[in-house]
């Protein structure tokens, strides 16, 4: 079992008895989708309104709490493909809350943008910065795109051997 594996069901405490009944480990489930949704609607929107309430610092803030949305929805797309579900095989990625997600963040985005885009000063430090940021930033993209490419083609090679052995 791999490490993601095993901190994943040491820190969703999976081997609990609790698990065993069937109805109880179900409602749990819904219980905990309602819950992971609330959290990640409440930071999303958090994040897209502290730039327009609180200013710079609110700007700042709502870099991390993205950041941590972002990681959170990783990590658990991460766990469902390794426990062989797929999501996007049987999703409607653009449904109305969707398209809302995406609106509240580009919120935010603009927010932060705004807020962070007119320097307080213009020291040599605030341009190394800039360039630096610009640089991770661009990485950073430049590997997704990277690794949504080999997840694309890796999935479809999957899909073509299972094609391939239902022959």
């Amino acid at each position: 079992m791999a490490v993601f594996m095993k901190a994943a069901r040491f820190i969703g405490d999976l081997d609990d008895e609790f698990y065993h009944d069937e109805r109880q480990r179900d409602v749990w489930n819904e219980a905990s989708a309602v819950g992971f949704q609330l959290a990640q609607w409440s930071a999303l929107v958090g994040a897209a309104l502290l730039p327009w309430i609180a200013g710079r610092i609110g700007a700042q803030i709502s870099i991390g709490v993205l950041a941590v949305w972002f990681v959170i929805s990783m990590v658990t797309i991460t766990y469902a493909r390794a426990a062989h579900v797929d999501l996007y095989s049987t999703a409607k990625t653009w449904r109305p809350r969707t398209i809302l997600a995406g609106v509240v963040y580009l919120a935010g985005i603009a927010g932060i943008y705004a807020q962070l885009s007119t320097p307080i000063d213009q020291d040599v430090a605030t341009w190394a910065g800039l360039i630096v940021g610009g640089l991770v930033g661009g990485g950073a993209a430049t590997g997704g795109v990277v690794w949504y490419q080999r997840r694309e083609r890796r999935r479809r090679e999957e899909e073509d051997a299972r094609d391939l052995a239902d022959l």
